[in-house]
């Protein structure tokens, strides 16, 4: 896979195949005087007592009060306190909601459904690697088996390596297939230490890198590339700055480590503190490739000869820059094939040749027209180019690298497709396919000779009742005339066209990326109760390409919100839920989007659920992972940029005495990308603040970060939490208080 992992969420086919034909690992992780108290007491519930300061900031001749400004400082107790008390209020709540057991027993009964679920694939020879879990099992192993046909062998077990430990788990393997690298985490930190797997002794190798991640130089059974940080503390913003990209030998001391790329050994490439250095390698070219890793959807990167690694000091040389609107790039041999969007909003092909070519004078060998190219990787002998059209249709192509020739990759199939090579030593391919009403699977497919089959890797199952969902692709007029695409999932058996169905609406609109079709087996939970499932494809997304994107950031990210509430008044005014059953989701930068919808139209939603989501967007800066972000949002330093933040800051816009819906606002308190203090603070204002009756909690989640538990139970409960809260204030009669 070519594309650069910069942002802060995953598409459905990461979490399922890690092949990666470059080689490359990026992590984006990315006191006031207190002088009040307030507590709001409504005809439900009465808040635990916050305290308020008298913070204030002026920006560009603007006043913004910021009385929870205290929350920010989480090594303080009295802080720690604080949110333990909300925890434990949101826990002895959310128990009160009956039905929270039985939906734990249905979404463990959907899980066994599928008798096995692979992740991860890739192949070394002819030893396939992978992850793997059984319906009883907490979490996913690696394995390896030899063919098609060969048995699984255990190679690593994240619950058994540290006795009492759960770790979460990423992997790379050696060229000669023998070697396990991998990248260990716990409690949803994302902050890693490295060890090294001999698989043949089943032995660890003496070393340790701690704070790093990083895989082996492609083609190598020895050199390992990774970033190293300072420490593994979540909160600590120093951590995310002047990260260093390194090379090591496994079998030596970590302290014989070259630096490959950092601010500090480059100074003339201008790597930003916030910046992530990193290095990707690829055993079909005689180069390595350098670059800066940010949530800029447009690459700035260099190049130099292989050789260079084994150099004090490598010479590199400027291969794009921002302005070239590179969005990511594969290689073969010489040539290298660059996706931009500079001169077509659905993105061009490219090819340059190196050492002489640059993208300035690269030659277009490829255009989707009104499809827009998502992705390009690499196999042995193909480009494989993944097209999509409004984020809901796709269709691949393959670009022969010998010939130029460019076919259609002519598969049965329908609904989403993610496509990769499982080495860039072969053209045999694992693609990834599901829709709104379709379980995912794998297929294999062989560039070569077009042969399609289900491969090793597909697993027959059947869910009840799924034949009984209906799927709606409908397009609705903004605020401004712009249409925004919706997708609209029920169960055709419980579904009334009256008002009457509890809806829940999920968006995201952010760093381009788009939502598309995907099945989860834990929204048949909802699904079966009569729940319309809906999917707003808004602005700050990359379903209508660049341009969809470019309208829903910085100063035009209003856009993101105002489609979203759009698409809301769609399905009330359609009939397909009403306002006072209508619930809205979204994570992490799509906290922005719920936090505003909210804010500006509290009218439309019965329930919000904005989990580990950036609602404080003025202060986001100073984070951790806020740095890293200002491409997309902007920054407090520039004047329009700012205004911008403030417009899109939630808790900026709470205002006393409004109506606002019920919230389970959820936050994980290892949280390297979004603090815990963003949704802790907008959930002290909306308890001050709110008029209504409706309940807002915020739930902490102590052994999680921003993918919420490590486990999954730990995850089946969370979820479990937040269907019984969103039936219990849309009014379904099995999840009412008594």
């Amino acid at each position: 896979m070519t594309i650069l992992c910069k942002h802060l969420v995953e598409n459905i086919f990461k979490k399922h195949t890690k092949h990666c034909s470059m080689k490359y690992f990026i992590v984006l992780i990315a006191a006031a005087c207190m002088s009040s108290c307030t507590t709001h007491t409504n005809n439900k519930l009465s808040y635990p007592v916050t305290k308020t300061g008298d913070s204030t900031d002026v920006l560009f001749g603007q006043t913004i009060n910021d009385p929870y400004r205290w929350l920010e400082h989480l090594e303080v107790k009295e802080v720690a306190d604080w949110y333990k008390t909300q925890a434990n209020f949101t826990d002895s709540v959310l128990a009160k909601i009956p039905g929270q057991d039985k939906i734990k027993q249905e979404l463990l009964a959907f899980d066994k459904v599928k008798s096995v679920k692979y992740s991860g694939i890739m192949k070394k020879g002819d030893r396939y690697f992978f992850e793997k879990r059984l319906p009883d099992e907490e979490k996913s192993k690696v394995y390896y088996r030899d063919g098609a046909g060969g048995q699984d062998v255990l190679v690593f077990d994240p619950l058994t390596y540290e006795s009492g430990k759960v770790y979460d788990v990423s992997f790379d393997i050696s060229a000669n297939g023998n070697l396990l690298a991998l990248n260990l985490s716990e409690q949803g930190k994302e902050i890693s230490f490295m060890v090294f797997k001999d698989i043949s002794t089943g032995k660890y190798m003496p070393e340790k890198l701690l704070y790093s991640v990083g895989g082996f130089v492609d083609g190598s059974n020895t050199a390992i590339l990774y970033c190293k940080r300072k420490n593994d503390d979540v909160h600590d913003r120093s951590n995310a700055l002047d990260t260093k990209y390194k090379l090591h030998v496994i079998g030596t001391s970590e302290d014989k480590d070259k630096e490959i790329l950092s601010r500090d050994k480059y100074p003339a490439l201008n790597i930003l503190h916030e910046d992530y250095p990193y290095v990707a390698t690829s055993q079909n070219s005689n180069y390595i490739f350098g670059g800066k890793g940010n949530v800029n959807s447009n690459n700035e990167m260099f190049v130099a000869p292989k050789g260079e690694l084994e150099n004090p000091v490598i010479n590199w040389k400027p291969l794009c820059v921002y302005a070239d609107e590179v969005k990511n790039f594969s290689v073969h041999g010489d040539d290298v094939y660059c996706l931009t969007s500079k001169g077509n909003n659905n993105n061009r092909l490219l090819k340059l040749t190196l050492p002489a070519g640059d993208v300035a004078s690269a030659k277009e060998v490829f255009n989707g027209g009104d499809w827009k190219i998502e992705s390009i990787s690499d196999a042995k002998d193909y480009l494989i180019i993944t097209l999509t059209k409004n984020g809901v249709q796709f269709k691949a192509k393959k670009l022969n690298f010998a010939t130029g020739k460019i076919d259609d990759i002519p598969v049965p199939l329908n609904g989403t497709l993610w496509i990769a090579s499982l080495s860039n030593q072969t053209d045999e391919c694992v693609i990834w396919n599901g829709s709104w009403a379709l379980p995912g699977n794998f297929y294999s497919y062989d560039l070569a000779s077009d042969k399609f089959e289900k491969g090793p890797f597909y697993v027959q199952f059947t869910y009840p009742g799924i034949e009984n969902l209906t799927v709606e692709e409908v397009e609705v007029p903004s605020n401004d005339s712009a249409m925004v695409p919706l997708s609209i999932v029920y169960d055709k058996t419980k579904f009334k066209k009256d008002g009457s169905n509890i809806g829940l609406l999920e968006g995201y609109g952010a760093y381009g990326y788009s939502l598309n079709p995907y099945f989860s087996p834990d929204q048949l939970v909802l699904l079966e109760k009569g729940v319309v499932l809906a999917c707003a494809h808004v602005r700050g997304g990359g379903e209508k390409g660049e341009k969809w994107h470019l309208q829903g950031m910085k100063e035009t990210k209003p856009n993101t919100w105002k489609d979203f509430n759009a698409c809301a008044e769609y399905l009330t005014k359609n009939k397909y839920t009403s306002a006072d059953k209508l619930g809205c989701t979204s994570a992490s930068a799509g906290g922005i989007l719920i936090g505003r919808a909210i804010t500006e139209r509290p009218d439309l939603y019965r329930v919000a659920i904005p989990k580990v989501g950036c609602l404080n967007a003025t202060r986001s800066e100073f984070t951790p992972n806020g740095p890293v972000n200002t491409p997309e949002f902007g920054t407090r330093t520039n004047e329009k940029e700012c205004k911008a933040l403030m417009e899109m800051d939630a808790l900026y816009h709470v205002k006393p005495g409004v109506k606002y819906p019920a919230q389970l606002i959820t936050t994980g308190f290892n949280d390297p990308r979004v603090s815990s203090w963003e949704p802790a603070k907008f959930a002290a204002a909306m308890q001050s603040s709110s008029a209504s009756d409706n309940p807002v909690l915020l739930y902490v989640n102590y052994k999680g970060g921003h993918f919420g538990g490590s486990t999954k139970s730990e995850q089946f409960d969370e979820t479990a939490k937040e269907y019984a809260f969103l039936l219990w204030q849309c009014g379904d009669e099995g999840f009412q208080v008594r």
